[in-house]
């Protein structure tokens, strides 16, 4: 009896010994690649949908904006007939904290959203920062003419009205297909109607109307008075 349990426990511990000497399970690599993919792809996952909802923010902004805008003018709030010694306000642009300050280098729509919402507010020095930097950074954006487009706007409501011409008139030369285009016409010739300059201001409306003649911006123009 004494014999079989020696014998018993002499498997039983030789078992043990084995097993402890045994090399660990390890997990193959291909099943780690795959989980590395995984993270990835779920990674990419994520961050494609942060950039579809901030694009969904942008396009809700600027089609907001574009109401308001439609709204003033239909209340009449955009000149239609101005002299030609029209001399613009001087005024600064009132000083206050902006609504957004950029941080670090950011996404495209990163930079893009946060420059349009200092527009949409009335920060338009802090938003003319912010589009000029879009534009250096990301020159061949899919946003790059509304930026431009929008830095314009920026000067025009500003009254800065030479400085407005030159940036609409680089969304007709830099972007020749943008959609903005005919907005941009439009505003030149309201711009060069407040600098008195109204022979410009013409042929602005003729090009506009030549180029874009179904188009609202052609509409707007054709209600324009000229001196």
């Amino acid at each position: 009896m004494i014999t079989l349990i020696y014998r018993i426990f002499t498997v039983t511990a030789v078992t043990i010994l084995l097993s402890a000497c045994a090399p660990p399970t390890t997990v193959p690599a291909s099943s780690n690649l795959t989980l590395e993919m995984r993270r990835v792809h779920s990674s990419l996952n994520s961050q494609e949908q942060a950039i579809n909802e901030l694009s969904r923010k942008v396009a809700e902004l600027e089609n907001q904006l574009q109401r308001q805008s439609n709204e003033r003018e239909r209340l009449g709030h955009v000149p239609q007939t101005v002299s030609g010694d029209y001399q613009p306000s001087r005024r600064p642009q009132p000083v206050g904290v902006a609504s957004t300050q950029l941080q670090g280098e950011g996404s495209p729509t990163e930079v893009y959203l946060q420059a349009f919402g200092d527009y949409a507010s009335g920060h338009y020095q802090t938003a003319i920062h912010g589009f000029e930097t879009f534009l250096q950074r990301y020159p061949n954006n899919s946003y790059a003419s509304n930026a431009q487009f929008w830095l314009g706007d920026c000067y025009f409501n500003q009254q800065q009205y030479p400085l407005a011409i030159q940036e609409f008139e680089r969304v007709l030369s830099e972007y020749q297909s943008a959609p903005k285009n005919p907005d941009a016409l439009l505003k030149i010739a309201i711009a060069q109607l407040q600098l008195g300059a109204t022979e410009e201001a013409r042929q602005a409306i003729d090009t506009l109307g030549q180029r874009y003649p179904k188009s609202t911006a052609t509409q707007k123009a054709q209600k324009l008075t000229i001196p």
